[in-house]
């Protein structure tokens, strides 16, 4: 077997294993979410939201960018790995005092009182996650997704199930808090027990400095992409309420389920994977092309699925968050956009070259800067959605543009890896409304009716992708080639 096949099934197994481990773990986590959506209000839903969009800032600074710099080490990998663990750990523990100094300047700016002692708690979640990347990162490097999906399935699985039950006696969004901490210290004790680092006291200043030079843009990135993210958090919160912002924060976590899970899995296996194959323009290629049609192939139909579904699951099992069903049919166009674009910072990255994406970035923020307010203020949280996508379109676009001169490719390049999934889905969606209108014509749908068709659209989709789609068939004979590594 050539060194590019045995890339090639290591890339498709651990595509395997990661989109398994998401299945499974993000199943839960989506489960339990809906659970909570029940039990809790969006009151509850909006003052957590300030607790992790606080935390989540916090979070940007911790790592500085070492993780992304372990994967591009190609020598002393051990040495690197203790350094970074030493620096992000002390670095973590400084940040943790910093929160607790300033949590009531938090408090009052966001004009909720109850964030002092839930930010205090909360962000000791930075120190565990600092701990546990490092070993994750190397487990990502060595593309052994096997033994690192496992966890990351156990985290989601307890933070889904903790919640859910503290939920359920009573614990209001201090559940959340709970089934977040516990869940670090299960992910914290795996990681280290699947991948072992020995901790060297006296940190390699050298190679601290190579990290922080390549991990300095990846920060900046962060930084960027969570002002992208959080920045209509920000002024729904400060504009709307804590009540808005709850339906929002709910909203944005369904219709986002094609960028959290696709996005999440080929993230995590195609800068390592791209990583190894950066000097062969072709392979790379090949390579960036074949993951776009993958993705394509799953996250066209469940945008699509989750739009056409939504007002039906809300109106019949979640009646009191009615107002959220137009924030997540809109916000589910942006969380497609977003995991169509997954693999275009995969080929920065491993071509060296984060900083190409900075512009994009940068672009991306300014375009949410200037229209969220206006937006929000005459729209309200329609607004802040409408704001969101256009920005990510922006952002797809011009990532397009700049890939496309790196690798040499076309704009048709990317319309002949999803245009037979784009018909497919549209092919489906066409007859179910189809079959909605015969209806319509000699009976009175009532509620549960139109939610038992809308559910058809994914079995029609998946009977034509088996019966037509060439692209389905290939994905089918790659997991063929899939070998589960003894002893994970």
């Amino acid at each position: 077997m050539t060194e590019d096949q045995q890339l090639k099934r290591k890339v498709v197994t651990g595509s395997f294993w990661v989109f398994g481990a998401n299945l499974i773990s993000r199943g839960i986590s989506f489960l339990s979410t809906l659970v909570l959506a029940r039990l809790l209000t969006p009151e509850a839903f909006g003052v957590i939201g300030y607790g992790f969009l606080i935390v989540g800032a916090i979070g940007l600074i911790r790592e500085m960018g070492f993780n992304s710099a372990l994967i591009y080490q190609k020598e002393r990998i051990e040495e690197a790995a203790s350094t970074a663990l030493i620096f992000i750990t002390l670095w973590s523990i400084f940040l943790y005092a910093l929160v607790v100094l300033l949590a009531p300047l938090a408090a009052t700016f966001f004009r909720e009182p109850r964030l002092v002692n839930l930010l205090r708690i909360l962000t000791i979640s930075l120190i565990l996650n600092s701990l546990a990347n490092v070993p994750l990162t190397l487990l990502e490097k060595d593309i052994r997704f096997a033994r690192r999906v496992v966890p990351e399935v156990v985290n989601l699985t307890v933070y889904g199930v903790l919640t859910a039950l503290f939920a359920y006696l009573g614990f209001n969004y201090w559940s959340f808090v709970i089934g977040i901490l516990c869940a670090d210290i299960c992910q914290l004790i795996i990681a280290f027990i699947l991948r072992p680092i020995r901790i060297r006291l006296k940190p390699d200043i050298a190679l601290l400095k190579d990290m922080f030079g390549f991990g300095k843009n990846v920060m900046v990135l962060s930084i960027l992409n969570f002002g992208i993210r959080n920045v209509d958090d920000f002024f729904v919160g400060r504009m709307l309420g804590t009540v808005s912002l709850g339906v929002y924060n709910f909203a944005y976590r369904i219709a986002n389920i094609p960028a959290t899970n696709i996005t999440n899995v080929f993230g995590k296996i195609l800068y390592p994977s791209f990583r190894k194959i950066a000097d062969d323009l072709d392979t790379l290629r090949s390579g960036f092309l074949r993951s776009l049609k993958y993705v394509s192939l799953m996250t066209i139909p469940l945008t699509f699925y989750i739009v056409l579904i939504t007002p039906q699951v809300i109106r019949l099992f979640f009646p009191h968050w009615i107002e959220a069903i137009i924030p997540i049919q809109l916000i589910a166009y942006f969380g497609g956009i977003r995991s169509l674009g997954s693999g275009i910072g995969s080929v920065f990255f491993a071509k060296g070259q984060p900083g190409k994406l900075l512009p994009i970035t940068l672009g991306q923020i300014l375009v949410i800067i200037v229209l969220i307010y206006p937006f929000i203020k005459y729209w309200g949280l329609t607004g802040a959605c409408v704001v969101i996508n256009i920005s990510q379109t922006y952002a797809f676009i011009f990532g397009i543009k700049i890939t496309n001169r790196i690798l040499k490719i076309s704009f048709r390049d990317y319309l002949n890896q999803v245009k037979e999934t784009v018909f497919l889905s549209i092919l489906a969606l066409t007859m179910v409304f189809s079959f909605r209108w015969i209806l319509d014509c000699f009976i009175v749908i009532e509620e549960i009716g139109n939610f038992y068709i809308n559910v058809m659209f994914i079995f029609i989709y998946g009977i034509f992708c088996v019966g037509f789609s060439t692209d389905f068939r290939g994905f089918i004979k790659d997991l063929r080639s899939i070998r589960i590594p003894n002893g994970l």
